[in-house]
């Protein structure tokens, strides 16, 4: 009875997800198939755990079960749901693990990477990862769930058996290396910068330009403006976005080329100041070649990545996101040293 009390306490952290995952699904076009995993767990688990026998507890389960369980609980004060929610599978499965020992556990682990796959924003880490579109994502990730259909077949066939040191290795290094990526761009604030768009900024010479339909209806809750200035054989343009209340209309630039097929070459945070930093990122599509500079602001901070505005994003507050792009005609180094005089022309023009 307390293992069963024990395993039914496991998925309250994922039930409190309920609502923003029907809401992921229902609004974001990144994750509008994710819910098919969900639905594909429950052949799976009743496949995997068919004729196996719950052995003793297994207490070195807490090693993964204390740290998964706090950040499970806490995704709401770090405000990154996805994590929260990926955690609270991880609870699931140790808890599994502790109740029912680590040789019942290892035959449900495929069953815990088929409902990671579920998670919102995983088609957009997996496109970012490998560089892809994001449809290939998708196509990645059921990829994934076939052979881990497979796993399972083999896990029953061939009696197979992973040690629990070296799940606990990979887990610890592969969340390690995430953070050790992504800490900068994710905890980095620096100051706020909403900049106004006049029709002269230094030696450069803008309009603005209506956004057609297609980038309207992209951010239906935002107010959108686009912009164009040129000075000394220099063009470069502007996309500003007032964000709206629904956080699934803002996708990183990156993602965005990538599933228009641009080729992205690089992308990383370029720091122009200790309290200001962009994401540069150079993408090429056929003879295309494009610099382009973004960054997110809100009335009290700035941050160059996504992952740093997603997790200050509240519903009720006023924020914007700023692409600036030049084309690459020869030298990138060239390409970045005038965006960096145009963004600093825009500071001194009462930007901040």
């Amino acid at each position: 009875m307390k293992k069963i009390f024990l395993l039914i306490f496991s998925v309250i952290p994922l039930m409190l997800q309920i609502p923003y995952l029907f809401s992921a699904w229902g609004e974001s076009r990144l994750d509008q198939f994710d819910w098919i995993f969900y639905i594909l767990t429950i052949p799976a688990v009743i496949y995997a755990v068919r004729k196996e026998t719950v052995g003793k507890c297994d207490w070195w389960a807490l090693v993964l079960l204390v740290p998964v369980l706090a950040l499970s609980l806490s995704g709401g004060i770090h405000h990154i749901t996805a994590l929260a929610i990926a955690c609270s599978v991880a609870v699931i499965f140790s808890a599994v693990w502790l109740i029912a020992s680590w040789n019942f556990a290892v035959r449900v682990l495929p069953v815990a990477v088929i409902l990671l796959s579920g998670t919102p924003s995983s088609s957009y880490a997996v496109s970012l990862l490998l560089m892809c579109p994001v449809w290939m994502a998708w196509g990645i990730k059921f990829l994934l769930t076939i052979l881990c259909f497979i796993w399972i077949y083999c896990n029953k066939r061939f009696d197979w058996q992973i040690r629990r040191s070296t799940l606990c290795f990979v887990a610890a290094a592969i969340s390690s290396c995430f953070l050790l990526l992504h800490s900068k761009e994710i905890y980095f604030e620096g100051k706020s910068f909403i900049p106004e768009f006049s029709g002269n900024i230094g030696e450069y010479w803008g309009r603005s330009i209506e956004p057609d339909e297609n980038t309207k209806r992209f951010f239906v809750s935002g107010t959108v403006k686009q912009f164009r200035y040129t000075g000394n054989d220099i063009d470069i343009s502007i996309l500003a976005v007032k964000c709206g209340k629904d956080i699934h209309e803002i996708h990183p630039a990156s993602h965005c080329l990538r599933t228009s097929f641009w080729t992205v070459h690089s992308e990383k945070i370029l720091y122009l100041q200790n309290d200001f930093a962009v994401t540069e990122i150079y993408a090429e599509k056929g003879a295309s070649r494009f610099l382009i500079w973004v960054w997110y602001s809100g009335e009290n901070f700035s941050t160059p990545g996504f992952l740093g505005f997603r997790r200050r994003f509240r519903n009720t507050g006023n924020y914007y996101t700023y692409q600036i792009s030049i084309p690459v005609e020869q030298d990138i180094g060239r390409s970045r040293k005038e965006l960096q005089k145009f963004v600093q022309m825009l500071k001194v023009c009462g930007g901040e």
